[in-house]
């Protein structure tokens, strides 16, 4: 048995525990619909958005947090996907790995699940990475099914662009892109420009932390596209009216830690408009006065 194989059998070995674990709450698979979109009949997509779960292998705090997280997540009717927004671990330890990719595909709080890249799974600094970048690829694989070979990638759900970016190496409060990754980007955006196609662009960073490229380079290609939202995380800045702005041309929204107050976001896409609302996936209510139609 080589280790390739071993890695596959220990990590759904976890797997099964972790879910059999879960399956033990009363509650696992029991949620129940708290959430539906604005106008559900004419809804064309909708995804349910947090970041910087911080899953820690030797601090349990986060995990309670966490699970009511995707208990919240999972009771949206109208759901069409999940984005966690990277720093989904706090060290990018394989166990820490294992223990979100495994709560995140036992709850399946919705049918397609996109995880970024965030600067803690990538060792915040530290480490080695292609390490940390091979591990990514493979348990997005293994735990979601999404066929990936970078760890930058898209994908068109519902007449959507999906486009998830991310650092190229070692980061902590930068984003390391490549020239590569940039004409990658503009590629893909041509391409979805050119079907008059809704784009949501998801960075674990903001807008301007990039290094690699010149500093303001991500800003102006952004800025070239119409229909366009860039939604980022890693501030962990609470939710408020300053989360939703425009950043060089670009709408962006500033997702916080979802593991501090269970907050995020729901964004449903129609006919004639975006319509994006800040929700606490914990006690499962809509945040008052933080509602945006772009």
């Amino acid at each position: 048995m080589d280790f390739t194989t071993i890695a596959v059998f220990i990590k759904d070995f976890m797997a099964t525990v972790l879910t059999l674990l879960m399956m033990m709450s009363p509650a696992f698979g029991s949620s129940e619909i708290t959430y539906t979109a604005e106008k559900p009949e004419e809804v064309i997509m909708s995804f349910s958005a947090v970041s910087d779960i911080h899953v820690e292998s030797n601090n349990p705090k986060p995990y309670g947090v966490f699970y009511n997280v995707l208990e919240g997540l999972k009771s949206g009717a109208d759901n069409d996907a999940v984005v966690f927004l990277g720093d989904n671990t706090m060290n990018g330890q394989t166990i820490e790995n294992i223990f979100f990719f495994s709560a995140v595909r036992a709850m399946k709080p919705a049918e397609k699940i996109f995880v970024a890249l965030g600067n803690h799974d990538i060792g915040n600094g530290e480490g080695d990475y292609e390490k940390f970048r091979s591990e990514y690829i493979l348990n997005n694989r293994f735990y979601l099914g999404n066929d990936i070979n970078k760890p930058y990638y898209y994908e068109e759900l519902n007449g959507c662009y999906m486009i998830f970016l991310a650092s190229e190496d070692l980061a902590v409060n930068d984003c390391f892109m490549t020239e590569a990754q940039l004409l990658w980007l503009e590629g893909v955006l041509d391409e979805a420009e050119a079907k008059g196609s809704n784009i949501f662009v998801f960075n674990h960073h903001p807008l301007y932390q990039l290094t690699g490229v010149e500093r303001d380079a991500l800003a102006e290609l952004l800025n070239d596209y119409d229909n366009l939202l860039y939604l980022y995380g890693h501030t962990h800045k609470e939710i408020d009216a300053d989360s939703f702005g425009v950043q060089g041309g670009v709408k962006t929204i500033n997702v916080p830690r979802a593991t501090a107050e269970g907050n995020g976001v729901v964004v449903e896409v129609y006919e004639d408009e975006i319509l994006v609302r800040g929700r606490n996936f914990v006690s499962n209510e809509w945040i008052e006065g933080l509602t945006y139609t772009y």
